[in-house]
Formats: C-alpha cells, sequence, structure tokens
C-alpha cells in the first residue's frame, strides 16, 4: 500500500517509464517509531546508479510524501561476488526535510551554458565539506533565481546538518535581531548571530539602509570566518558598485567569491515552463510553453501566470484550458506596458527594422526581406499578444491559418538554429514593450 501510494504521487513527477526503471525494483519501508523510510536496492550497482542519477528527486519527493521529521536509510539486499569490480555499498541515512522550501532545489533551477559556473559553485559550496568560497556571494537581478540557489544550498546541507544551526533571512532580519528580538540588548543579539554554523543572507544590498548595521556585519564576519563558518549573501547589484560600505566590511566580501547569474535565457524560460507544467499536469501544449516563454522575460512572473492558471484549471475542473481561456488569462497577468501593444505597433515597429513598408508586410509581396519581417512580425503578434492563428491571418491580409502556423514555426526554429535571429527577436520584443506603452 505505501509503495502504491508513493508511486502515484512521484508519477505526477516522472514518467512511467522512469519509474518502471528506477522506483519498481526498490523495497520500501517506514519503521514509524522512529520516522525512518527504509530503501533497499536490489544491488550495489543499481545504488551507485541511483545516487549519481535520481537520488535527489526521489528524496525531494519523499520529503514531499511523507511530511517533515522523516530520514531515509539506504541498504543493500545482495553484496557485490569476491572479485567484482567497484566498490561495495555501504549502508547510509539521509534527512529528507526540505525546511527552505520544497521548490528550492538544485534539480528545479532551470539553467543553460550562461549560468553552468555560477551554479557548479553553489553545488560546491553545498557539499559542506572544507570551505573553499567564503564567503560566496551571488549576485544578479530580479528573477535570476538568486534566493533559489541560496536556499537550495541551504536545502542541500540539510540532509547531513542540523537546519537549526542556519541562518537564513534578509539585512531587515538581521536588523530585527538588534532592534526588535533583543532591544537595548547588543551583547545577546551577537551572541544569537554567533551560535550559527552557517549565515545566508538575502538581498545584501538592503545594507545600504542601515549604515549602524555595517559594523555589527564585521564583527559577525570576523567570528564566522576565523571559526570556518560558511556564509553566503545574494544581492541583486554587483558589489563592487556599493559606494556606501565601510572599507573594512568591502574588504573582508572581497576575500570570497562573486559570482553573477545572467537574465534567463528562452530557452531557459521554456524548460521552466515546461517543467512546472508537467509537475502540475497543467496540459500546456508546445505553442502555449512557448507563449508564455516570450512574453514573460522573469522567472517569477512566469511563476505568477502558472499559478494563476493552475488555479483557474482546477476551478474549472479541466484537464487544460482551451486557446481563448488561455488568451484571456494572459491578457489578465501581463504587464501595463505589454498590455497596451497592438498589432499594428509591432508591424510599424518590424518595419522599422527591416526597413520595409508597412503595407508591404500586410500585403503580398514576395521579396525575401519582406517575407522575412511579416513572419518575424506574425511571431512577435503571437509571443506577445497571445492571439491565435485565425485572429493573426485576418490581420495579416487574410492569410490562412497553414500560413500563419508555417510562418510562426519557421521563426522559432530560426531562433532555435541561429543565435542572430535569437538576438534579433528578443530585441524586437523588447523595443515592442519599450514604445508600446502610452
Amino acid at each position: 500500500m505505501l509503495k502504491d501510494a508513493l508511486r502515484q504521487h512521484l508519477s505526477r513527477a516522472c514518467p512511467e517509464q522512469d519509474l518502471k526503471r528506477w522506483f519498481d525494483p526498490l523495497e520500501v519501508e517506514v519503521i514509524e517509531p522512529i520516522q525512518v523510510f527504509s530503501v533497499q536496492f536490489p544491488h550495489p550497482y543499481f545504488a551507485q546508479w541511483f545516487g549519481q542519477s535520481v537520488q535527489d528527486l526521489f528524496e525531494k519527493e519523499v520529503g514531499r510524501f511523507m511530511g517533515p521529521g522523516y530520514v531515509l536509510q539506504y541498504h543493500c539486499r545482495t553484496a557485490p561476488s569476491t572479485g567484482a569490480r567497484g566498490s561495495a555499498f555501504t549502508d547510509f541515512i539521509s534527512h529528507i526535510d526540505f525546511p527552505f522550501g520544497h521548490g528550492f532545489t538544485f534539480e528545479a533551477y532551470c539553467a543553460n551554458e550562461k549560468n553552468h559556473f555560477p551554479v557548479a559553485l553553489a553545488r560546491e559550496v553545498a557539499k559542506g565539506g572544507e570551505i573553499k568560497y567564503n564567503p560566496f556571494i551571488i549576485c544578479g537581478a530580479s528573477g535570476t533565481g538568486k534566493t533559489h540557489l541560496l536556499r537550495a544550498i541551504a536545502n542541500d546541507l540539510c540532509r547531513h546538518h542540523d537546519k537549526h544551526k542556519m541562518f537564513m533571512g534578509n539585512v531587515d532580519d538581521i536588523t530585527n535581531i538588534f532592534t526588535v528580538k533583543f532591544p537595548g540588548k547588543t551583547y545577546e543579539a551577537r551572541k544569537f548571530l554567533h551560535s550559527f554554523d552557517w549565515l545566508f543572507v538575502d538581498d545584501f544590498q538592503a545594507v545600504r539602509k542601515y549604515p549602524e548595521l555595517q559594523e555589527e556585519l564585521i564583527l559577525l564576519f570576523n567570528m564566522l570566518y576565523d571559526r570556518k563558518k560558511q556564509m553566503v549573501f545574494c544581492s541583486g547589484e554587483r558589489i563592487a558598485t556599493f559606494d556606501f560600505l565601510d572599507p573594512t566590511l568591502r574588504s573582508r566580501l572581497e576575500w570570497g567569491l562573486v559570482v553573477h547569474l545572467k537574465d534567463p535565457d528562452l530557452d531557459v524560460r521554456v524548460d521552466y515552463v515546461d517543467q512546472h507544467s508537467r509537475r502540475k499536469k497543467i496540459g500546456l501544449d508546445r505553442d502555449q510553453i512557448l507563449t508564455l516563454a516570450r512574453r514573460f522575460e522573469n522567472i517569477r512572473k512566469l511563476r505568477g501566470i502558472l499559478l494563476k492558471i493552475d488555479a483557474f484549471r482546477e476551478h474549472m475542473q479541466r484537464e487544460r484550458l482551451d486557446d481563448a481561456e488561455f488568451r484571456r488569462l494572459i491578457r489578465q497577468s501581463d504587464d501595463r506596458r505589454t498590455a497596451n501593444l497592438t498589432a499594428e505597433h509591432i508591424v510599424s515597429v518590424t518595419a522599422a527594422h527591416f526597413q520595409v513598408e508597412v503595407k508591404d508586410i500586410l500585403g503580398t509581396k514576395r521579396h525575401k526581406n519582406v517575407v522575412m519581417a511579416r513572419q518575424t512580425a506574425m511571431a512577435l503578434c503571437r509571443a506577445l499578444l497571445g492571439m491565435s492563428y485565425p485572429s493573426l491571418g485576418k490581420v495579416f491580409g487574410g492569410k490562412d491559418h497553414s500560413t500563419v502556423l508555417y510562418s510562426i514555426r519557421k521563426i522559432t526554429k530560426l531562433q532555435n538554429d541561429s543565435d542572430e535571429t535569437k538576438s534579433m527577436f528578443q530585441t524586437l520584443s523588447k523595443k515592442c514593450r519599450q514604445t508600446g506603452q502610452p
């Protein structure tokens, strides 16, 4: 019964063929008095593959399924035969609590090669072994995933370390410790902060609001650094631009390693929407996924519209939304400048870029440059306005559904094949938004 129920839960995140391959061979058991979830592998080689491939996903989902307080114990049914290559499997336990949010894991962080280096270093910090980068500082604009990585590091550490020894907060929280939790008791506030083995501070740029806090941060930094306690900071601005920092605090921060997250590309946003749609079983098709990824360039906004779509779908008791409902939800959720866009304005911006006449884009001319401009304008209208294919056909001089579909697919393929086309499409998209506001 337990395994069947867990399998049903896992089916929300894993395809059936994957569950057959790695979940069905497992034996699972719950030892309730001591809150242990026991997992037995068929043989050590399976265990080694499991640890390298699906352990993180499995533990995250078991944590959601079982709730807080449980640990996983891994065992092997058989030992490797004498002379077999590879090391023997050793039983081990793993905590499966995610005190800083089940959604904040490395597996759930969508990134491509642009952010490979920062993510790889964050994983290194999360191992919790020898401290190489202290402090570790993650910088990036809003929506790049700084907080996600910060909490993913902490969640990973919690699998083998006490979560109560970790401070997770922002600069405002640290200030409140001195002014609210221990008002007038500076020594007690310092003692409280110094008791943590890990320090995770989000929105570090907010320190500019509290000049008097910098001296306390220097003392806290010195204590943690001298005792080899890991510090991780996130900042929405580059540390190098902080002209308000105390010189001593600045020098301390420069002892560590600073990484910068770049804005998520279209392919990252597509991957994010696709993963969310599969996990929540929202039922978005490929065109809808592309529309959302192109129209909302910020991950936070994407998360918000996906939550709204899922809530509406559940309220209507549907497996998926029809195209009209999907477009309406997008229009209601879009920001002001996008909401004021029109197809006419997009065509005008596209015509100016390609140096052709608007009437030619809306007409029947087959010159190569005109056709490229027409197809690009169609794809922009689809991405920015969520227009249906028949509606696009009417706007572009009565083109039929198949012509519009072909044009948009062609531009999509060109973007996938050419960085130059992708950059051009993104530039035009931003220009349409910027000049489309009232």
